[in-house]
């Protein structure tokens, strides 16, 4: 009994727990963070690369990002395919228009005064134009022009009634885009302004510029200058030759302390 005893005593001192006497390894972050530190930068790397390709390849290959049409305003002589045509866009990536550059390509038509290109992905071109406006019409034998307040010859469009018409003698070729001589657009600003039903007046570089009178009688007026002192002189002149019945061949004012006729 007595050992009975003793044993349990020596089981309750011992127990019957068993426990592992192995290592145990405890889980823990901190030996990945270095190895982390050193390959997590290089993969986010590799990753934007590949996203940046991919997004270059499809900016560049997506038909979405190139230009196949524009919009035009401000447009009234001008057709829009005639400005598309000058712009030089089709097929090219949204990405390569130069606003400037495009500009200047409109700006080049004999018919533009002026642009304006604005852009807007993923491939809108919106371009407005000011146009030249006819404001006299340049005449060769049968050819016709139309000329700006500027002087610059444009292409002709539409018949123009109601309009000075300026009827070159010399028969000079001219072309579009040109600059006129200044004179002339500011003798045919006065001679509109002064005898606002003349609908035809003549040039020449001889004699300048020119018209008849309602008897036929051909009037040489020079350049633009004094236009005023000159009809001053030609109304009393007209006078005195329908009072005496003299017909002349000419009148000539471009000077007008010397003005003779013939």
């Amino acid at each position: 009994m007595t050992r009975r005893r003793a044993g349990r005593r020596s089981q309750r001192r011992l127990g019957t727990q068993y426990y592992s006497t192995a290592p145990r390894t405890p889980f823990s972050l901190a030996p990945a963070a270095p190895r982390w530190q050193a390959v997590g930068p290089r993969l986010i790397a590799a990753l934007l690369l590949v996203i940046l390709g991919w997004t270059t390849y499809y900016i560049f290959s997506s038909p979405r990002f190139y230009v196949y049409g524009v919009e035009v305003q401000g447009n009234v002589l001008v057709a829009a395919e005639e400005v598309y045509a000058a712009t030089e866009l089709e097929g090219v990536s949204i990405f390569w228009v130069d606003s400037d550059q495009t500009a200047a390509r409109v700006e080049a038509l004999p018919s533009v005064k002026s642009a304006q290109v604005k852009v807007r992905l993923p491939a809108h071109v919106f371009i407005t134009i000011e146009e030249r406006n006819p404001e006299f019409v340049w005449q060769i034998g049968d050819a016709q022009w139309w000329v700006d307040v500027e002087g610059t010859v444009i292409p002709s469009r539409t018949v123009l009634s109601d309009t000075l018409t300026i009827i070159d003698i010399d028969a000079q070729p001219v072309s579009p885009g040109q600059a006129l001589d200044p004179s002339i657009i500011e003798a045919a600003h006065s001679l509109r302004r002064l005898l606002p039903d003349l609908r035809v007046m003549h040039y020449s570089r001889a004699t300048g510029i020119s018209f008849n009178t309602p008897e036929g009688w051909p009037v040489h007026l020079g350049d633009g200058q004094n236009m005023d002192a000159k009809l001053t002189i030609l109304i009393n002149l007209r006078k005195d030759l329908l009072a005496h019945g003299t017909a002349p061949e000419f009148i000539d004012i471009r000077f007008v302390e010397k003005p003779f006729y013939k």
